[in-house]
């Protein structure tokens, strides 16, 4: 049994497949959160059934790259039936996807959803009436707070039986308008007939609020400002009082001292115990060190976007991007980037013109994944302990301008043309669910997990295990006379302008190629004593701004290959990415020492 979840964006379909999953999907309230089919599994009754969440559209013609999969997908006839979830609090609009379901020919379940924000704007639902307008089952639920999913199971376990047919909607075309106009508006005149028939409206409880937070938050001079200034709040509560509560710097240096005493006790010996200690213990717990910061940023950035706050930063930011030969709907993927560069540039599907698509796909390395937060901290921690969060603000901040100035080069170069329009839909505030906070959270724990267990543990003994040898495969008596060593020193010399020119920094620069959360890993075990005599604060920043800059891990750099299409977009990315990173930290690295040296030096 298979069962399609389709509907409008905003509706809150994701969510419903969650729980009714209980999965952990992403959830968001723009268009394309969801650009692809996913699939979970639920038991209803006796029957096992797939559910697969199908990208949110407002309708089935092929306009967009999110209703061509929807469309595709449910005329192929492999659904067996379709869930369709209708916003309670906008029924008109997303009932016209529902006339076109209706006329598939396959068995519908319209799912009202969000049925306590239709409340608060005054609806009041006679759910009878509405089946009976529909021809189908109509179940009320609000999925946020997991209310009506028992009923919705059970319903759903009959109509799998049953296997009801829908009866098509009567539309009446206005003779009088070109075709295409007449079917939207008769499907429009339709929905507004079956919202009379089992509905009504008072007047609504709150709607105020939502209209007095725009007038603030997306204020057309201070609507900007304003968003920098709460996301400065945010870093400065990740790295500033509420950070340092969640991390302890000398957690990590007495259990390495505890398990070295503990595997000495044991017997082991002391290969095996440098391997444990110095490779495993100190590779992997240095990038885990910086976890709670990690997740607390992630969890004040979830509660912007659950609130609809986010979606009115993509409105904020159409007219600049614009002038940049982006739209405002590249926010999404843009923003998407800040957690990590793959989803990022497969969510850059929403875009529907292939410039636009690689425009923003070439862009995206330069917004700072979360693998590069532990980079970040562990140097401002260390180097600039009391402007830590004004540092990495700041490089986050950098990075956008650099993708910004970017993409105004390729607009004017090998990607020009006219972005494409920017159609967007602002939800009503909400208050944040704690479920779906607790799976954004859930989410970066468990790609951190995953890494730890395979990607960071393989790189932390392949780097422990080429600072050991020498070439000769004899053990280094000196890390300085390792293979790793041999590597780094030819290397190195590329650096020498930026202000670290040391083996240990190249060879923690290579290893970030294959993940970032490495480059931390690599430090660890190359310097055992700290970074803070090993680099200038000078040098420090300029080491930030290279890997701020330079490419994405492998696994983002073989997405781009395959979304850009063509090999040489996904080379000139690496390439202008590695210029820009050697150029940027260069020139900061030189005229800092210039203006250090004609001050202080005179």
């Amino acid at each position: 049994m298979r069962i399609a979840l389709a509907g409008n964006p905003n509706c809150g379909k994701t969510t419903v497949f969650n729980r009714l999953t209980g999965s952990s999907q992403t959830v968001g309230n723009w268009p394309g959160v969801t650009v692809e089919r996913k699939t979970g599994w639920c038991a209803l009754g006796k029957i096992r059934a797939e559910i697969v969440d199908l990208p949110g559209v407002y309708s089935l013609a092929p306009y967009s790259p999110e209703e061509r999969i929807a469309g595709a997908y449910l005329k192929s006839g492999q659904a067996d039936f379709i869930l369709n979830i209708v916003d309670a609090a906008n029924p008109v609009r997303n009932l016209y996807l529902t006339s076109q379901l209706l006329q598939l020919g396959i068995p519908v379940i319209v799912v009202l959803n969000r049925m306590d924000a239709a409340e608060h704007k005054g609806y009041a639902y006679r759910t009878e009436r509405l089946s009976q307008a529909l021809g189908v089952p109509v179940v009320a639920v609000t999925a946020a707070k997991g209310v009506g999913f028992e009923e919705l199971r059970r319903i759903c376990g009959q109509e799998a039986a049953a296997g009801l047919q829908p009866l098509a909607p009567r539309l009446d075309k206005d003779p009088g308008l070109d075709p295409e106009a007449a079917e939207a508006d008769s499907r429009y005149r339709w929905a507004e007939r079956v919202v009379a028939q089992a509905c009504r409206r008072a007047p609504a409880k709150g709607c105020e609020t939502t209209l007095k937070l725009d007038r603030v938050l997306t204020h057309r001079f201070w609507g900007i400002p304003l968003f920098f200034a709460i996301l400065f709040l945010i870093f400065y509560l990740t790295f500033g009082p509420l950070g340092s509560l969640l991390e302890s710097a000398q957690l990590l240096p007495a259990l390495c001292q505890n398990a070295n005493a503990l595997l000495t006790g044991l017997g082991v010996s002391q290969w095996v115990r440098s391997l444990l200690v110095d490779g495993v213990l100190s590779g992997v717990g240095s990038v885990a060190s910086f976890l709670p910061r990690i997740l607390l940023l992630f969890a004040l950035l979830s509660l912007l976007e659950d609130s609809g706050y986010m979606a009115r930063v993509a409105f904020l930011m159409d007219a600049p991007m614009r002038r940049l030969g982006l739209s405002g709907r590249a926010f999404v993927p843009l923003l998407m980037g800040f957690g990590c560069t793959v989803p990022a540039v497969l969510g850059t599907r929403i875009l529907e013109k292939e410039k636009d698509r690689r425009l923003t796909a070439l862009i995206l390395p330069f917004f700072s994944c979360s693998a590069k937060m532990p980079v970040y901290t562990l140097f401002a921690t260390a180097f600039f302990p009391n402007a830590a969060a004004a540092v990495i603000l700041g490089l986050y901040l950098f990075g956008v301008i650099m993708a910004l100035l970017s993409a105004l080069l390729f607009k004017n170069t090998v990607l020009s043309g006219e972005p494409e329009p920017f159609i967007m839909e602002l939800p009503d505030y909400t208050v944040p669910g704690l479920r779906n906070l607790w799976i954004h959270v859930w989410q970066r724990l468990k790609d951190f997990l995953i890494k730890a267990g395979t990607m960071l543990l393989l790189a932390s003994i392949t780097l422990w295990l080429l600072q050991s040898l020498t070439p000769a495969l004899a053990p280094a008596a000196d890390a300085s006379q390792s293979i790793l060593a041999a590597l780094g020193h030819w290397l190195a010399p590329v650096f020498s302008l930026c202000g670290f020119g040391s083996w240990q920094a190249a060879v923690a620069l290579s290893a970030g190629l294959l993940a970032k959360e490495n480059v931390v890993g690599a430090l660890a075990i190359l310097y055992p004593a700290g970074i803070a005599g090993a680099f200038t604060p000078a040098a420090a920043i300029s080491f930030l701004i290279f890997v701020l800059l330079y490419p994405p891990c492998a696994g983002a750099m073989s997405v781009m290959r395959r979304e850009m299409g063509k090999r040489r977009w996904m080379l000139l990315t690496v390439f202008y990415q590695l210029a820009a990173a050697w150029y940027c930290s260069a020139m900061f690295y030189q005229c800092t020492s210039l203006i250090s040296r004609y001050f202080f030096h005179q």
